[in-house]
């Protein structure tokens, strides 16, 4: 007997192996199945951590876990819009308050369109910042001489 016989091997209460097309849709299912699990794990979590800094430090402990992220992952983070911006905005502009102003506005057309901007400008400026730095140290090894 083969090494796959023996695995396959359910006894006589299950059959003949499975064909090879029902194993990989299982595996396939299976494999789905772990990834959505990890990946409502990984939400739950960074919820549950986000609403405990939250509730004990408020909103100078986020921008603490922003620094602390952008310093993990190497980034350069900013707050692009606050929802306080929507309030204002909806409130001058049309007499407004909407409690689910900032999730209509992560849905919007304008929010993705300001997100392309930055994304494009993001590259343009890099340059500019290189250039800066290596101006910067320049400016230093001379003073240094």
């Amino acid at each position: 007997m083969s090494d796959e016989e023996e695995f396959f091997d359910f006894g006589s209460d299950f059959g003949d192996k499975p064909p090879a097309e029902e194993m990989a849709v299982w595996l396939s299912d299976f494999m789905s199945q772990t990834q959505k699990a990890q990946r409502m794990y990984r939400t739950h979590f960074c919820n549950i951590v986000v609403n405990r800094l939250w509730e004990e430090f408020g909103i100078e402990g986020m921008c603490e876990l922003m620094m602390a992220i952008d310093n993990r992952a190497g980034w350069i983070s900013d707050i692009l819009i606050e929802d306080a911006d929507i309030h204002d905005a909806l409130f001058n502009a049309h007499g407004v308050f909407d409690d689910d102003a900032i999730i209509k506005a992560r849905m919007s057309s304008e929010l993705v369109e300001m997100n392309k901007k930055i994304w494009r400008l993001r590259r343009k400026y890099a340059k500019l910042i290189a250039q800066e730095i290596v101006n910067g140290i320049d400016k230093e090894e001379v003073e240094k001489a």
